[in-house]
């Protein structure tokens, strides 16, 4: 009697696991990532973050196994997408892609808080792509007549720029190291900074190299100096701001972030991922081939830091944030 009851027993034991099994456990006891992980991108489509977004996800699905559809949450310098992502369910499933212009709102007063607020998964990609650029008519062709006709007509030169981001940034830098007063417009992001210089609408933008390089291909438009450490090997026929006396570099870094609750193992996993995509041949390509980018992989240790060194840099243009406003 006992042996039969002891079978009945572990019968039953094991129809309600299988039952478990079947039915599966919540999302926070799953193997993750167990669904689709949405990547927030804090611009509009189109542009090079958004791209770049897309370029990753491509190439981490396969190795999450899971899609990465975009969503694009745009306005106010990126602040609306990232606030949407720092007070979501910290569970994995939402994640911000974005730049080195997510310090800059809390810089500029916009925000107030930092990066610190998130949980960083990686760095992926490196930008080192920024140009000053005019277009063929403006009167100037090279960084030192530039300069030279800001000195002679302070505030009638345009910058289009969008207030709180790095092209603020760059406009208030470019004042303070020339020793020039210029008309700092905001003009949006960079389609509509690309298309108010074809027009001729403003003077002088900062923007991405493979943003313009058609424009630049047929002499639309002047490049005036690459804001690098050096030069690069890409179109290494354009010099940098600092090699003709202008001390500016401004890189940008492209990262994965997650709320700031969200569990190490989760963040782990989604970051060997993403070492995975960067490492594959044809993500490097692709990203070279499309934005000129240099793939570079970070785990989230070392994003972290890099990332709060690059704030430091940054926070010190922090009295030019605070005058403009």
């Amino acid at each position: 009697m006992k042996k039969t009851m002891k079978k009945a027993a572990a019968g039953l034991l094991a129809v309600s696991m299988a039952a478990l099994m079947a039915t599966g456990c919540s999302k926070g006891e799953e193997v993750y990532p167990s669904d689709a992980v949405q990547m927030i991108v804090p611009v509009g489509a189109g542009g090079d973050t958004d791209s770049n977004a897309r370029l990753l996800a491509q190439y981490m699905e396969p190795e999450l196994d899971v899609s990465i559809p975009i969503v694009n949450v745009s306005g106010s310098s990126g602040t609306i997408g990232m606030e949407q992502v720092r007070t979501s369910d910290p569970d994995g499933y939402t994640c911000l892609f974005y730049h080195t212009e997510a310090m800059l709102p809390e810089i500029s007063g916009l925000i107030d808080y930092q990066l610190d607020e998130f949980k960083m998964a990686g760095v992926c990609l490196q930008a080192n792509t920024t140009l000053l650029v005019t277009h063929n008519d403006s009167g100037f062709s090279t960084l030192d007549e530039f300069i030279e006709q800001a000195k002679a007509n302070p505030g009638k030169i345009e910058f289009g720029m969008a207030v709180g981001g790095y092209p603020q940034l760059i406009g208030l830098a470019l004042e303070k190291e020339a020793g020039i007063d210029l008309n700092l417009v905001d003009i949006g992001g960079n389609a509509d900074k690309i298309a108010a210089l074809a027009g001729h609408n403003t003077d002088i933008i900062n923007v991405e190299y493979a943003l313009v390089k058609d424009y630049l291909s047929t002499g639309e438009f002047i490049p005036l100096a690459l804001l690098s450490a050096e030069r690069n090997p890409l179109f290494d026929d354009i010099p940098t701001a600092k090699e003709q006396g202008l001390n500016m570099e401004f890189g940008k870094f492209f990262f994965v972030a997650f709320p700031k609750e969200t569990p190490d193992e989760i963040v782990d996993t989604f970051s060997a991922a993403m070492e995975k995509a960067v490492a594959n041949e044809e993500f490097v390509k692709a990203a070279q081939d499309s934005y000129a980018l240099t793939p570079v992989y970070m785990n989230p240790e070392e994003a972290t830091t890099y990332a709060q060194e690059i704030y430091e840099q940054l926070n010190s243009y922090k009295d030019l944030f605070t005058a403009a406003q």
